[in-house]
């Protein structure tokens, strides 16, 4: 085994332990040492994107305190560093499908909706059904407010396989977000039936069941929207956002015990939340 090789395979070591740092290390000498391939500078690439999440910590629920996170996010270093590797990736190696789709994961990190899209475009010509590419093409148009082409993409996706329950997850947020209820449970329920460990799409059939239940004939549906959120809760404790929606449930049941409790449990979870202080005072003049 050459000197560089040992480099590569130490590096895939310590990112298959956590190690970024020492991962992108490693993939730096071995670039320093000669070796221009475009395979290397994707997996340094992946490192330095895989230190710049665990550096984020988790997304808070609130959608203005997203949309900061998310712009800081955008602007970490390790992701300018990780661009430059993917854009050297693509360039080495232009026929190289993982390094086009390295780069358009990279730009939608970054919000760049329609540099992701071209990058997903050449991986897919090199790869046409590559159902990972589609997704996160299907979500950069939904992001640019192009939900035709969203809808198109993902269709294509179930064209190609039926058991993408990613593709599913997210026609049923576009669905939540035009108001077509029913198509939306119709398509999270098979997103759960083909992956019932997820968190989030219990989450999301919650928060569909919720809005339905609003409705005066979908009443008898907020005791299945509670039962959702729960198990969303079950699988993920730290899931802030189901803690919101199960205590608005349970506000819409009058219950307002179980509303506190929730409440309390959001704000234990995120405590700049200042909307959940608000409701909380709210029900504890209402208890």
């Amino acid at each position: 085994m050459s000197n560089i090789d040992f480099l590569i395979k130490r590096g895939e070591a310590y990112f298959s332990e956590g190690l970024y740092d020492s991962a992108i290390e490693n993939y730096g000498k071995a670039i320093a040492a000669g070796d221009q391939n475009a395979q290397l500078y994707c997996l340094r690439a992946k490192a330095y994107l895989a230190k710049a999440w665990e550096a984020a910590g988790r997304a808070p629920s609130g959608e203005e305190a997203y949309d900061k996170w998310l712009a800081a996010f955008g602007r970490k270093p390790e992701l300018q560093l990780a661009l430059a590797d993917a854009l050297r990736a693509v360039a080495l190696d232009p026929k190289n499908s993982e390094a086009w789709y390295g780069l358009g994961m990279i730009q939608i990190d970054k919000g760049c909706w329609a540099q992701a899209i071209e990058a997903f475009d050449k991986c897919l010509e090199l790869v046409p059904e590559d159902s990972e590419a589609m997704y996160w093409r299907a979500l950069a148009f939904d992001e640019l407010g192009d939900t035709p082409r969203a809808l198109q993409t993902l269709g294509d996706i179930m064209a190609v396989t039926d058991e993408c329950s990613e593709a599913y997850y997210m026609r049923s947020q576009i669905y939540t977000a035009e108001g077509r209820y029913d198509e939306a449970v119709q398509d999270i329920s098979r997103a759960i039936a083909l992956d019932p460990e997820a968190p989030e799409y219990y989450l999301q059939r919650g928060k569909v069941l919720s809005y339905i239940s609003e409705k005066p004939e979908g009443a008898a549906r907020l005791a299945e929207a509670v039962a959702d959120l729960s198990e969303a809760l079950r699988l993920d404790p730290a899931c802030a956002e189901a803690y919101n929606w199960r205590s608005l449930a349970y506000l819409q049941a009058g219950d307002d015990k179980r509303e506190l409790k929730d409440l309390n449990s959001l704000i234990k979870l995120e405590p700049a939340n200042a909307e959940a202080y608000k409701r909380r005072y709210d029900c504890q003049a209402a208890c």
